[in-house]
């Protein structure tokens, strides 16, 4: 929330959410993030709250209503 509209980067998270600089083949962070998208009712195709942008990361919104 704190970064809300903020594009955060997938070293970002993997750095600060689980304290490793590994980018390797891992699917942790899609995976946590498909869960969360699921959490919050968002449809992965069309998501709200949780977009994905491309080749930098993720950047979580509140839509107006």
């Amino acid at each position: 929330m704190a970064s809300r509209g903020k594009v955060l980067t997938r070293q970002f998270l993997m750095e600060n959410v689980w304290q490793t600089n590994y980018m390797g083949d891992t699917r942790t962070l899609d995976v946590h993030v498909h869960m969360l998208r699921k959490a919050l009712g968002d449809d992965s195709s069309k998501p709200r709250y949780l977009r994905t942008v491309r080749g930098l990361g993720y950047c979580f919104d509140i839509p107006d209503a």
